[in-house]
């Protein structure tokens, strides 16, 4: 699971999305064309993160087909994420050193199309893993450098609307993707096909809007005054507070992002056999419920102390997880539905307090680098649904939910009594 980047990587300089011909010297676009482009790098990013979720219901359809292990079945969602850290850790100096973002932003469609058309043609494990790998190369090289884009389109005094529509971006494409194949498999239209044929088209139209937009960002570096730069200045902490509070949000988001990925991975297989929900469409609304509740959350948690939204989103994190061990104790369908909601909830606000912590901690020559470790602990917890699947196919199933929930639960609420001791109540 994702959502939106804050603002570490981006570097200063002509707007990205640019021939080389167009530089300083060039008037600064029309407003409307900014938000031309501005819609165009959002729904990039946008299909990105679509094809990633895509697939979120069709994992048992897999694993039917090719009698796969459920511990195999997960590895295909991993592979996801091994593409994603390779493009964020190969990608991230790149988009600091390139001029043009087209440059990374088009081949990085190209692989997500790619990676859409692998998975739509697979009759085997190899394609399987080769287009979630491909889909993960591409989406990770498309957060860099779209959330440097956005950035760079926005004057000083704007900045935090890119964190809006990189927001927006994560949001529509979680929530979408599970809906799409979803539709697919309840009207038995190709559902292992068709998804991912939209994705392509969508992914083609973006590139092309891209690459036909002559356009440089909105403002200068020169334009930001000095009194703003110093006010925007963090304020220093010493370097072993820094360092435990880094530890803190990296294991949180590590935590949230592993629920959320293990629901996206396992939702449906779980769901089938504790649940009796035998739709797989519904486990996939599910995950989608989950990703239009934690958007809303880090909408309207935005504006509250990064302090307090990662307390109350943990607490309410662990209530939902509370719900959802009632749901299977119970094997109520219905009680499931409330816990992703709340879950959900819990989930936006505590990552986007996580993201503001770290943010607010890192200095400002190493705040690139603690944002890429940030996220890539976050990407980390994504290994979470293999180990469920190892337990899964060992023990059981329920043994396997048991366990993410109650460690979950516990891990969240050890954040809130520790974020006690080292944030201040309005940090």
């Amino acid at each position: 699971m994702r959502s939106h980047i804050p603002a570490g990587r981006a570097r200063p300089g002509a707007w990205p999305i640019l021939p080389s011909r167009l530089n300083s010297a060039s008037p600064s676009p029309p407003p409307r064309a900014l938000w031309k482009v501005r819609a165009l790098v959002t729904i990039s990013l946008m299909t990105g993160v679509m094809g990633s979720s895509v697939p979120t219901p069709l994992y048992p359809l897999y694993q039917a087909r090719l009698h796969l292990p459920s511990f195999t079945t997960t590895a295909i969602f991993f592979a996801y994420v091994v593409g994603v850290l390779s493009a964020l850790l190969i990608g991230g100096r790149l988009a600091d050193r390139v001029r043009d973002r087209r440059k990374l932003m088009l081949p990085a469609l190209g692989m997500v199309a790619m990676g859409a058309v692998l998975l739509a043609l697979a009759q085997g494990l190899g394609m399987l893993l080769a287009g979630r790998l491909l889909a993960g190369m591409g989406t990770g090289t498309l957060t860099g450098a779209a959330n440097a884009a956005l950035l760079d389109l926005e004057p000083p005094q704007h900045k935090q609307r890119a964190a809006l529509f990189g927001t927006a971006a994560f949001t529509l494409g979680s929530i979408l993707g599970p809906i799409l194949s979803g539709l697919a498999l309840q009207s038995g239209f190709y559902p292992l096909v068709a998804p991912f044929l939209v994705i392509v088209s969508i992914t083609l139209a973006a590139g092309y809007g891209l690459w036909r937009q002559p356009l440089r960002r909105a403002a200068t570096p020169a334009q930001t005054s000095p009194s703003h730069a110093a006010h925007a200045a963090p304020r220093a902490l010493p370097a072993r507070r820094v360092a435990q509070l880094m530890l803190l949000s990296c294991i949180s988001l590590s935590i949230v992002w592993g629920v959320g990925s293990s629901l996206m991975a396992m939702g449906p297989s779980l769901g089938e056999k504790l649940l009796h929900i035998h739709d797989y469409a519904l486990s996939g609304y599910a995950s989608s419920l989950l990703a239009a509740c934690a958007g809303a959350a880090q909408f309207f948690s935005q504006r509250a102390a990064s302090s307090s939204a990662f307390r109350y989103g943990n607490m309410v994190f662990a209530t939902g997880l509370a719900c959802a061990i009632a749901s299977l104790l119970l094997t109520q369908a219905w009680l499931m539905g409330v816990a992703v909601l709340i879950t959900g909830l819990g989930f936006g606000a505590a990552f986007i307090g996580a993201a503001g912590i770290v943010n607010q901690i890192a200095p400002p020559q190493r705040r690139g680098l603690m944002v890429s470790l940030f996220y890539i602990a976050g990407y980390i917890g994504n290994a979470w649904p293999m180990l469920l699947g190892i337990i899964t196919d060992h023990i059981g199933p329920m043994t396997a939910a048991m366990t993410l929930l109650v460690t979950a639960i516990a891990a969240s609420v050890c954040f809130v009594a520790v974020s006690r001791t080292l944030l201040p109540a309005r940090a």
